[in-house]
């Protein structure tokens, strides 16, 4: 069924080009909830949990009182899922927090955006440390929410951004146009998209916002990444003033977040910056 999908779509955004729209921002902005995998159980369970004062599930690892990392997981993931950064964090003396996104894991929610997901970030940063975090590690759609974060005024010394989206716009135009939906549609699509995420897809640029900042940022990328190409990680280092880019090999979009040499890589810049 799912390969003669984007054709029932594409025959019926002829006949209802807005009701075809509506149904694929219902799809293309609901998350889908992955169930926690053994693999994460270990990490969980040593975590401190708790609920943020707006229902956001929290994961907690270190002293309290130590400078705060935050991480945040991508599209369809956990805050566990990027917890492998917890122990060589911790044992840098950081307090790190993992959160799971609006519409992710135990969160409430259902429909998210970036700029949702930006607030989000920036609530949380408010509630766990007022005086400012320490860094924020983010990965794929949670890199460019991070970003867009900053530009909202969350206070972090620096960024560390794993196999993150540069630019929104080709995201969207990239999910209509496999979808199915005809050209008539997809402008129908790409204002709905505008209007639930109260920004348009073309102004979350995030090399150009990232070129605005003033503070450390880490690209962390892999060059064979099938889900963000490679060169979106190019294009964010190339924007952004004093960036790094780390580049790996093999690792793919989520094995990143577990190899021994990233993780060593990313908590030696965050203690350096």
């Amino acid at each position: 069924m799912k390969e003669y999908l984007p054709k029932i779509i594409n025959f019926f955004s002829k006949i209802a080009p807005r009701l075809t729209a509506g149904y694929a921002l219902k799809k293309f902005a609901t998350p889908s909830r992955i169930p926690r995998p053994q693999s994460e159980m270990e990490v969980y369970a040593s975590s401190k949990k708790f609920f943020l004062k707006d229902g956001i599930a929290a994961f907690e690892w270190g002293n309290p009182t130590h400078p705060l990392v935050m991480l945040i997981h991508g599209w369809n993931g956990r805050g566990t899922q990027i917890a492998a950064f917890a122990k060589s964090l911790v044992e840098k003396n950081f307090r790190v927090v993992a959160l799971d996104g609006p519409g992710h894991g135990i969160s409430p929610g259902k429909m998210t955006n970036p700029k949702h997901y930006a607030d989000f970030i920036l609530n949380a940063q408010k509630e766990l440390a007022p005086e400012g975090a320490q860094s924020v590690i983010a990965h794929s759609f949670g890199g460019g929410s991070a970003v867009l974060a900053v530009t909202y005024g969350m206070k972090v010394k620096s960024l560390v951004l794993v196999a993150s989206p540069a630019f929104y716009e080709r995201v969207v135009n990239y999910f209509a146009t496999n979808f199915g939906l005809n050209k008539k549609s997809e402008l129908i699509f790409t204002e709905m998209v505008s209007d639930f995420a109260t920004i348009h897809p073309r102004d979350l640029n995030i090399a150009q916002l990232g070129s605005q900042l003033k503070i450390p940022a880490l690209i962390v990328h892999d060059e064979g990444d099938t889900a963000v190409q490679y060169k979106w990680g190019e294009a964010i280092h190339a924007a952004w003033p004093g960036s790094i880019l780390f580049t790996t090999q093999g690792l793919g979009h989520r094995r990143i977040l577990k190899d021994p040499k990233v993780i060593a890589y990313v908590t030696d810049f965050i203690a350096k910056n």
